[in-house]
């Protein structure tokens, strides 16, 4: 009988290790296969156009837009006076779009509690836009230039609008962030393990024409394409 627990309770452990291990296993082959394998994959960069960036911080990451470029202009949304001090109002926005609560009461990884964890693996409604403001933005190594026709950007910006929360009255809410040239921005979508603030950059993207992987929900699923 007591060898018999033993083994009841060794199978369970294995079980309980065993499953989750083989899951996200599963996880991250699915995401490194759908990172690779293209959608657009005869997309080229036009010789001209307009310029935005891909940029990463190793977790996030997100799109540098100009604040107003082929008819599109942001500063309804992304308005000036959301900031403090309103020289610091960038000829771009970098925007980034993730989970609410992940997003604001954590800078960091180390900074990340159990709870807002959990809820951003098995989902949540509650999510945000993080919006840095940019004055004359260049590469950098973790800053990729990407060139897109006018139409492109047009779709670009027109899922970015949709993403925003807005009020009964048609205007976003801005909300204090990480310092004075940033803010969070109430928003739209459902955030998970399955459709991460990578995953978002990555559809905007793929649905503009831009050749990107058919699922991103890492950083580098994003940036190996540039």
């Amino acid at each position: 009988m007591k060898l018999f627990r033993i083994n009841s309770l060794w199978t369970a452990a294995r079980a309980m290790v065993g499953w989750p291990l083989l899951v996200i296993g599963f996880y991250i082959l699915g995401a490194l296969v759908g990172s690779h394998v293209p959608a657009n994959s005869d997309w080229k960069q036009p010789k001209d156009g307009i310029d935005i960036f891909v940029e990463t911080n190793g977790v996030h990451v997100s799109l540098v837009v100009p604040m107003a470029a082929a008819g599109e202009d942001l500063s309804d949304l992304i308005r000036p006076e959301d900031l403090r001090n309103r020289d610091l109002y960038g000829t771009h926005a970098m925007i980034g779009w993730g989970h609410g609560r992940v997003y604001r009461n954590a800078r960091t990884w180390g900074d990340v509690k159990s709870g807002d964890f959990a809820s951003a693996i098995f989902g949540s409604d509650y999510t945000t836009l993080h919006v840095y403001h940019l004055i004359n933005p260049r590469a950098l190594p973790h800053r990729k230039t990407l060139r897109v026709s006018p139409q492109q950007y047009r779709i670009i910006i027109s899922q970015i609008r949709r993403t925003f929360r807005l009020d009964k009255n048609g205007h976003s809410r801005a909300y204090p962030a990480y310092g004075p040239d940033n803010l969070f921005y109430d928003s739209r979508g459902h955030y998970s393990a399955i459709y991460t603030c990578n995953s978002w950059t990555g559809d905007i993207l793929r649905k503009a024409g831009v050749r990107m992987g058919i699922w991103t929900p890492m950083p580098g699923g994003v940036m190996r394409w540039f």
